[in-house]
């Protein structure tokens, strides 16, 4: 008997010992990382959507005012063409706040560069412009890291020469920005140079160094070639550098206009020693 009984429990150690063995669980953070990618490529499809529906929908409206008769028709065409412009704006801003939630939540590094990158390029600058209205720090941010992520991009070459720069000198570090605008202005297309170099005087004007300004403004007019082509981004370049040469630590010019809105009319001399901004526009 006894030995029978010794010979049972051999038989039903390797059991038990079997199930005293502690089970590894499975890791959740992969299956998580995928279900988050997956919700902000739905978003970014309904995004799409609600902007494809939004052009149609502005589209219809308008061309409704354009058929309209003078009189009153085309007032009441003109008022659903704004309540309609409204509507879908509201409409496209909660699809992309629905976006680039999904994408800031899922994490840049979770996405397939290759698979995503329209998702990735229009994610990035959607980011980067929100947060750019609060933040543009947090902006210069987003924008090194679509340069990152995506340096052969259609909207690289904008990143680079004008949306980055510009977040940099708006967040008022003028110091590191005017370092990484030099570093950018030695990179890419030899085209795009005189304008980061303007911004590196614009920052000198900032600074109150109107002598350095100027000498920067001298060597990038010296630097833009007679002769352009007709799409050359240094033609915009040179038409701004020419009156920045000319009016940037100057005396600012009389102005004496007799039509004034919220104050009482008086000549710009007037308001020596106080901040005045111009709002120059035109209808056309």
């Amino acid at each position: 008997m006894k030995r029978i009984a010794l010979m049972a429990l051999a038989l039903m150690l390797p059991t038990a010992l079997v199930w005293s063995m502690p089970v590894q669980a499975e890791d959740p953070a992969p299956k998580a990382a995928e279900d988050g990618v997956e919700t902000a490529r739905k978003a970014f499809a309904e995004y799409k959507s609600a902007q494809e529906a939004s052009n149609k929908a502005r589209g219809d409206a308008m061309k409704a005012y354009r058929e309209a008769k003078e009189g009153e028709a085309k007032d009441a065409a003109a008022a659903k063409y704004q309540e309609v412009s409204d509507a879908e704006n509201a409409k496209v801003k909660a699809a992309s706040d629905k976006f680039v939630e999904a994408l800031t939540k899922a994490g840049v590094d979770s996405f397939d560069v290759e698979k995503d990158a329209d998702l990735l390029e229009i994610g990035l600058m959607t980011w980067a412009s929100k947060k750019g209205e609060e933040d543009p720090k947090g902006a210069a941010e987003i924008y090194e890291l679509f340069l990152k992520k995506l340096p052969n991009a259609k909207a690289a070459p904008f990143v680079r020469t004008s949306y980055l720069p510009n977040a940099l000198m708006s967040s008022g570090d003028f110091e590191a920005a005017a370092k990484r605008i030099g570093e950018l202005a030695k990179q890419g297309d030899e085209k795009y140079a005189p304008s980061l170099n303007m911004m590196l005087g614009d920052i000198k004007a900032i600074q109150g160094d109107i002598e350095g300004a100027q000498k920067i403004y001298a060597e990038v007019l010296k630097s833009i070639p007679e002769k352009l082509e007709r799409n050359d981004p240094r033609s915009s370049v040179k038409r701004y550098i020419d009156p920045k040469i000319a009016l940037i630590g100057k005396q600012a010019p009389e102005i004496d206009s007799k039509t004034w809105l919220g104050g009482e009319a008086q000549p710009l001399s007037k308001l020596k020693g106080t901040v005045v901004l111009i709002d120059v526009w035109a209808t056309w």
